[in-house]
């Protein structure tokens, strides 16, 4: 400071507001602000004219409204009295807060009573010098970035309890999501503290929550996790069982274009063709309808299968046997007649008798024969050997007949 009446006014440290000991000064004096500092003139308990950085002259033009409180004499030489506060304005960053006890409210997404904590950090810059040296800090001579810290601690324990209720339940946070919606949170939380903070003339920067204490252990909290869970955990099973399904469809599909591939190549190196094969199916069940040794009814079948019948005739032959099984040549001692069996007679051979008449022959039925050929026409259309049209024709070529 400068000796005499003229004096240099300034602050070089840290504190959030301190009031300078210079009171007693006449315009001519030098006022030094630093970048980030506001200064405010008081007088008679009033906050008057505000400086910011830079040095200031004070005199009769630049304090105007301590001018008109003064009757300053000619020359500016008078003496007179004011207190001069400094405030600093950098952003105050990282102040913890927390709860300080449970806020409950009504769990939105399960309508069951819960209480929570919470925790995080702020910060606060000075907004309004004039306001916050009213409201706050009277006629302290300083006050520490610790002492405002301290005080809307409190204060914002009063305001942020009710905020986080009201916002938890009125909102889609469900507590079991909380965590991964943080910023939402922390966001409508802001700016519902925004205008509490202004009135004190201070600016609420940033607001962050950090932690939400949740009731672990609490029977209620851990029985509605448990159904949270499971509601998601069944989802991700029924999800999974049905991609594990089209998996294995598509498995079996795969597999059954490689057995397909497979058959069609056996076919191509064996010389038939996929008809061949189903014709030869109609003449294995056709064998088992009709019964052993009644070729004559399975003529027509076997005829329309592309030449069947004949290599099936190649197969019979007119052998004789003994009862015994031998094969025994006509006269010769013990052989039979010829066309007469030792054992029972062939189906459809005629058995002459021993006085040489000529053998006879059971009477067909055509009408029994007419039905077994028309039952075979309508198995082959139905296993699509034969077209509509082909069968109608066969059917009217049998009818024909009769």
């Amino acid at each position: 400071m400068s000796g005499g009446i003229l004096k240099i006014i300034e602050y070089n440290g840290s504190e959030l507001i301190w009031k300078s000991p210079v009171e007693d000064f006449t315009t001519g004096s030098q006022l030094i602000v630093n970048e980030s500092q506001e200064a405010v003139f008081f007088m008679n308990g009033q906050a008057l004219d505000l400086f910011g950085s830079g040095r200031h002259t004070l005199s009769t033009q630049n304090i105007p409204l301590i001018g008109k409180l003064l009757n300053l004499a000619t020359g500016g030489e008078t003496p007179f009295k004011c207190g001069v506060y400094f405030i600093n304005k950098t952003e105050q960053m990282s102040i913890k807060w927390g709860t300080d006890s449970h806020v409950q409210y009504m769990e939105p997404t399960y309508n069951f009573p819960l209480q929570i904590g919470a925790s995080g950090a702020m910060s606060l810059r000075v907004e309004d010098s004039r306001k916050l040296l009213v409201k706050l800090v009277g006629l302290e001579k300083k006050f520490s970035h610790v002492e405002l810290t301290q005080m809307f601690r409190k204060f914002l324990m009063a305001h942020i309890k009710p905020y986080i209720a009201r916002t938890m339940q009125n909102s889609e946070n469900c507590i079991f999501r909380i965590d991964s919606r943080m910023n939402e949170l922390s966001g409508d939380l802001h700016q519902l503290l925004i205008p509490d903070f202004r009135d004190y003339g201070v600016a609420l920067e940033r607001f962050f929550v950090t932690t939400v204490v949740k009731p672990e252990g609490d029977p209620a909290y851990e029985k509605f996790k448990e159904l949270y869970i499971r509601q998601y955990a069944d989802v991700a099973e029924a999800q999974l069982n049905q991609r594990v399904g089209i998996i294995n469809q598509q498995t079996e599909a795969q597999k059954m274009v490689i057995e397909s591939a497979g058959l069609a190549q056996k076919r191509a190196q064996e010389g038939y063709t996929y008809q061949d094969e189903r014709g030869f199916d109609v003449a294995e069940n056709v064998a088992k309808n009709e019964g052993a040794g009644n070729f004559s009814s399975a003529g027509i079948g076997l005829g329309m299968m592309g030449g069947i019948a004949g290599g099936m005739g190649g197969m019979i032959a007119g052998v004789t046997t003994n009862a015994m099984g031998q094969i025994g040549q006509p006269g010769q001692p013990g052989a039979p007649m010829p066309g007469v069996f030792m054992g029972a007679p062939m189906p459809g051979v005629g058995v002459p008798d021993m006085t040489g008449a000529p053998p006879t022959t059971p009477a067909a039925d055509p009408m029994a024969e007419f039905r077994q050929k028309l039952e075979k026409l309508k198995m082959m259309k139905d296993m699509d050997m034969l077209s509509a049209e082909e069968f109608e024709a066969a059917k009217k070529d049998l009818m024909s007949n009769l």
